[in-house]
């Protein structure tokens, strides 16, 4: 952990913008140039970073994140899941 900040992998942190758990986002460059790092805060208010990036790669994963969250709003915010019908066997 770097100045409390934790290391997650990036599917991890896409996973929890699609449920709702992420309360915002931004980029911090690396010192490598050309490379970037996600960095997000939770709505438990841990703050979570992902590792340095190239610079497309981590457009793709700001661009990912937006969609996770605003999806999310729609479906686990506004109540338009069925779980019935999700677990149906």
């Amino acid at each position: 952990m770097a100045g409390g900040r934790e290391f997650i992998h990036v599917a991890h942190l896409e996973g929890l913008a699609a449920v709702g758990m992420v309360k915002r986002f931004w980029t911090e460059d690396c010192l490598a140039p050309n490379r970037k790092k996600v960095v997000a805060e939770l709505t438990d208010g841990r703050i979570v970073e992902t590792r340095c990036t190239d610079v497309r790669g981590v457009k793709k994963i700001v661009y990912y994140l937006g969609e996770q969250r605003r999806l999310s709003r729609l479906v686990v915010e506004e109540g338009h899941v069925d779980f019935e019908e999700v677990f149906e066997e």
